[in-house]
Order: structure tokens, then C-alpha cells, then sequence
């Protein structure tokens, strides 16, 4: 009996901890580099506002500038972030002019350069 009691102890507490490591958060915390995955599937929603096939970002694509914008803070990230854009984008038709305006339209402080396939993200932020 004490056994099974031991045993059923160990069982809650396995599964206390699987439960806590699934509750964790999704999005990476403001200390952690993010993964060009993510702000690919941040941004997907605003495919239809580059490729101006919509007059305005959506709310879904906004959130996700919104949502990036507290993730690309360094001249690193922001790098980074150009790259996988950059690399993202040259597989599909888009127009280059309308990334800019996509946190001014979300209502969003950040700077996005018009990023194609000849933009030298080391560059591109003035940097």
C-alpha cells in the first residue's frame, strides 16, 4: 500500500511538470533571438497587404507586427529579421514599397526597410 501510495506521488508530480512545461508561452521572451519561423508565421496574414491584393494590413496581420515588433529590438535582430524576410519573400510576387508602411498602418513603432531581393540588410536600417 505505501508503495502505490509512493508511486502515485511520483506519478502527480511527472505530471505537474509535463503540465508546467506546456503552459509555457509560445513566443520567445524579450532576451531570446526569434526564430525566422516565427516571424514568418507572425507575418503570413500580411501577405495579401504586400502583395496589394488589400488596400489595408489586417487585424491579424497588425497584431503580428505588433507582436514582432517587441522581439527585434537590436541592430542584430533587426538583421536577422530583414534575412529571413528577405530570403521568405523572393519566392513569391510582392511589392517592396508597401513593407514600410505596414507599422504605420498597425499602428506600430517600428522601421521596416522596403525589403527584395537587393537589399543588403546590413544596411537597410541606416546602420
Amino acid at each position: 500500500m505505501l508503495k502505490a501510495a509512493a508511486m502515485s506521488t511520483h506519478l502527480f508530480a511527472l505530471l505537474a511538470v509535463i503540465l508546467l512545461l506546456l503552459s509555457r508561452p509560445t513566443m520567445p521572451s524579450p532576451d531570446d533571438k526569434v526564430s525566422c519561423a516565427t516571424i514568418v508565421s507572425k507575418l503570413t496574414s500580411c501577405i495579401n497587404y504586400i502583395s496589394d491584393k488589400s488596400k489595408d494590413p489586417s487585424k491579424t496581420c497588425c497584431a503580428g507586427v505588433k507582436e514582432i515588433s517587441g522581439f527585434v529590438k537590436s541592430k542584430s535582430d533587426r538583421k536577422d529579421a530583414c534575412e529571413c524576410l528577405k530570403n521568405t519573400l523572393s519566392k513569391i510576387k510582392y511589392d517592396p514599397s508597401r513593407i514600410p508602411t505596414l507599422p504605420k498602418n498597425c499602428g506600430v513603432s517600428l522601421i521596416l526597410p522596403p525589403i527584395s531581393s537587393s537589399t543588403d540588410c546590413s544596411t537597410a536600417f541606416g546602420y
